[in-house]
């Protein structure tokens, strides 16, 4: 069995989105790409490329690992599981959701299934944003509670720009991070206003000024490095619109340029950091 499932991007809404607010959300064309056989052997292995290889005896099964925790999900039975990603783990792009979603998928399992097996990987219940996102694709809005919400937003082209940063501390410590703010400083103001902002972008699409506005309150949050400080810097200087994606404290940042000419122009501005083209996907999970 074949399966591909997209990574996703954060437009706006990082963050405030784990305080009840909506995030404006969409997959893009680079995938999880799930290759799933049966197993002569009673075990289960996961090959995902020099990030994860593991073999899972059924006969001594030690529930401490990630892959138990994800076969006794799933009622998974003897396979060989290859997995490859055109996004890095760790990178805020979903890859673990999507392979949560794909795995998922494969096994008959529901969203609720693929949720569970994405908290194992991140070590608290998240959101959900990732793995509803990556399973529905498109653009769309995401409320905690709520069904998601396909909206039209024209988007042509979209710059991927690896900060090369990694968070030391996963997802979990960037939301520490901001519930610091919240608590003690002025993260409650800041989440607001990215909120207000998430709101006019969904109204009046991706206007510069207000894609600008929503790293800079990111950036308030404390959550950028110098790095994707510095990527958003060359950015700006070429007047277009660009951001951080995901949780923060490393990952990728995200520039929307008016086309193919003008993508490649800030690629070889960009020249120190990887950059990678990508465009919207509109299929989710599929199998193939």
């Amino acid at each position: 069995m074949f399966i591909r499932v997209p990574a996703k991007i954060i437009i706006s809404g990082e963050h405030s989105v784990v305080y009840g607010h909506r995030a404006l959300c969409a997959t893009i064309n680079k995938y999880t790409k799930l290759k799933i056989y049966s197993n002569n052997t009673n075990s289960i292995e996961i090959r995902w490329g020099n990030d994860w290889h593991e073999v899972l005896d059924l006969n001594q099964i030690n529930t401490n690992s990630q892959l138990a925790q994800v076969a006794h999900i799933l009622n998974i039975k003897p396979s060989i599981i290859e997995v490859e990603s055109e996004v890095p783990i760790s990178s805020g792009l979903g890859s673990s959701a999507s392979f949560a979603v794909g795995l998922s998928k494969a096994m008959n399992g529901s969203i609720e299934k693929a949720i569970e097996i994405e908290n194992i990987f991140h070590g608290k219940r998240g959101s959900g944003l990732d793995v509803q996102v990556t399973h529905n694709g498109g653009i769309c809005i995401f409320q905690i509670g709520k069904p998601i919400q396909q909206v039209n937003i024209p988007i042509q082209n979209i710059l991927l720009i690896d900060s090369g940063d990694r968070k030391q501390q996963g997802t979990e410590g960037s939301i520490s991070k901001v519930k610091n703010s919240v608590e003690q400083k002025d993260g409650k103001q800041i989440l607001n206003r990215i909120s207000e902002v998430t709101e006019q972008i969904i109204r009046e699409g991706l206007v510069k000024e207000l894609i600008y506005e929503n790293h800079d309150l990111l950036n308030r949050l404390g959550i950028c490095t110098d790095r994707i400080n510095d990527i958003i810097r060359i950015c700006k200087n070429e007047n277009i619109p660009a951001k951080m994606t995901g949780a923060g404290d490393g990952g990728f940042c995200i520039a929307f340029p008016k086309d193919e000419q003008q993508s490649d122009f800030l690629a070889q501005k960009l020249q120190n950091y990887k950059t990678l083209k990508a465009s919207i996907d509109k299929e989710g999970c599929k199998i193939i």
